[in-house]
């Protein structure tokens, strides 16, 4: 039986720096990097803040299409424009929606 493919794991940012911090705690003689890992810590830092107020900033407008489109689909009105808006937005919103998600992940 063929082997196969595995999906390809990429480690987190935090977990990579800790991979580094404990090489570096292994081994004194890579003291010279000690700087360039408390830049990488705050810079870590920095990505998971922003990350962080990306994902509730894409949540507030994910849940604002949603209620849009849950909206025009329930609403009354037999227009083609109404079709035509909702049949735009709902895939959209659920896109947005998956993005959001994958960002919360990624914080």
């Amino acid at each position: 039986m063929p082997n196969s493919p595995r999906p390809h794991h990429t480690p987190s940012l935090s977990t990579l720096l800790l991979q580094l911090k404990s090489l570096r705690q292994q081994n004194a003689s890579l003291h010279p990097i000690d700087p360039l890992l408390q830049q990488l810590d705050a810079y870590c830092e920095h990505f998971h803040h922003n990350a962080h107020l990306l994902s509730l900033e894409l949540g507030q407008v994910s849940s604002a299409l949603s209620a849009l489109a849950a909206m025009l689909n329930q609403s009354n009105l037999d227009t083609l424009e109404c079709e035509q808006v909702y049949c735009l937005l709902e895939p959209f919103a659920r896109r947005l929606q998956q993005t959001t998600m994958q960002i919360r992940e990624l914080a």
